[in-house]
């Protein structure tokens, strides 16, 4: 049978000998598992008795450190002899320091880990020949590094270097799937990746771009306009130029050959349609307001441009502030405006309006009627509200 000590700090910090466990699911204090894991953390050290007084108690006073922490030590054997490892001697004790017995058959994920990342990238290797060990890192990687000590520094910094070198792994290994053109595998990683570092906006490009590129465009689409959103609302920023630029590529796909004008037309038409002003995405409103330009050009209708620009005031969250405020914008417009009037998004702070078939002074009145409402429906923002128009240049052709 496996007489190694399995250890686990990725996602979860358990020690595993023969079948069994013990895991800091187990409800004991705090400080017998960071103890513990420090311990493991570091076991290529010798850790000072000093050195475990001011991990262990940096907030509170003890009126006899030394031997707090020789009862602590005493408790993390205690937990260690669930293993029912035949050393008693899993944690060693030389001079004045302690360790974690390095004799004794382990292994370690973090270890295996970063081997696995390390052998992968040197140069020489071939594709075939590093793929197996992205996989088998990957197959490591199970989460962020002792999760449950997220507020310790010394147990951040780990995490920090950790998700780097996992992040690196995702965008090395995509980048050899997508050679191949191994979408479907790219996806199922990128969707894994997210749920480790779900800000992580090249990542979400590999995953879009793969979504795209494996034939599932609509998801593409849905999965581009879920994440802008929530980096506008998280952070108050705007996708990349390298995001936008993928989001054009895809629109830009033509369809699949159709003889039936009816299902084109069924395609078309607006599902669960509402009878408010139509909403979408800036790169949209541009081709809509090309074709307009056209047409005005024509017909000579005259067409303005309504930007609206909000700006927080308030002292504290002001991103919060901003992100209520453009949600509740974006629903004013929709509300006062027609159902036939385009809009969108321009920036963090910013929408877009385009009002055909009007003056300049029923376009003022607009302006001023979403204003009112909006400032009649906000809930308690510190924000101020402004508007310009523009009237709309006609296209001019070359002959």
């Amino acid at each position: 049978m496996d007489d190694i000590i399995h250890i686990k700090m990725l996602g979860e910090f358990s020690l595993t000998y023969k079948g069994n466990v013990i895991s800091d699911k187990d409800n004991r204090s705090k400080k017998v598992w960071t103890l513990l894991e420090y311990l493991v953390a570091f076991h290529d050290k010798e850790i000072s008795q000093s050195t475990l007084i001011d991990l262990l108690w940096s907030d509170e006073k003890s009126d006899d450190p030394f031997n707090s922490l020789k009862t602590l030590l005493h408790r993390a054997r205690v937990l260690l002899d669930g293993l029912n490892h035949p050393s008693q001697k899993l944690i060693v004790h030389r001079r004045d320091s302690y360790g974690w017995n390095t004799s004794i058959p382990y292994d370690l994920d973090t270890d295996m880990f970063e081997a696995l990342c390390t052998k992968a990238a040197q140069p020489t290797l071939s594709d075939g020949e590093r793929q197996p060990l992205y996989e088998q890192a990957m197959e490591l990687y199970k989460g962020e590094f002792l999760p449950k000590n997220n507020s310790d520094t010394w147990a951040v910094s780990l995490a920090s270097h950790y998700q780097s070198t996992y992040t690196k792994l995702v965008y090395d290994y995509c980048d050899l799937l997508a050679r191949q053109g191994a979408y479907d595998r790219v996806v199922e990683i990128c969707n894994q990746a997210v749920m480790f570092d779900p800000y992580d906006e090249h990542i979400h490009y590999l995953l879009i771009d793969a979504l795209y590129r494996s034939g599932q465009q609509k998801k593409s689409i849905q999965r581009y306009q879920a994440v802008i959103t929530m980096f506008y609302d998280k952070f108050g920023l705007s996708p990349s130029k390298e995001l936008t630029n993928l989001y054009q590529e895809i629109i830009k796909t033509e369809n699949a050959t159709e003889v039936d004008l009816n299902i084109i037309q069924n395609d078309l038409k607006e599902k669960n349609a509402e009878r408010s002003a139509y909403k979408c995405e800036y790169s949209v409103f541009q081709n809509l307001y090309r074709i307009e330009a056209r047409a005005a050009a024509r017909s000579g209708l005259s067409v303005f441009l309504c930007l609206i620009t909000l700006q927080s005031t308030a002292r504290k969250d002001a991103v919060s502030h901003q992100t209520k405020a453009m949600n509740r914008m974006s629903n004013t417009i929709a509300s006062t405006l027609r159902s036939g009037d385009v809009f969108a998004r321009y920036s963090i702070n910013q929408f877009i309006i385009m009002l055909p078939s009007t003056s300049y002074e029923n376009c003022t009145m607009i302006g001023e009627r979403i204003l009112k409402r909006f400032d009649e429906e906000k809930p308690k923002l510190s924000v101020s509200v402004s508007y310009t128009l523009k009237h709309m240049e006609p296209s001019t052709f070359v002959n």
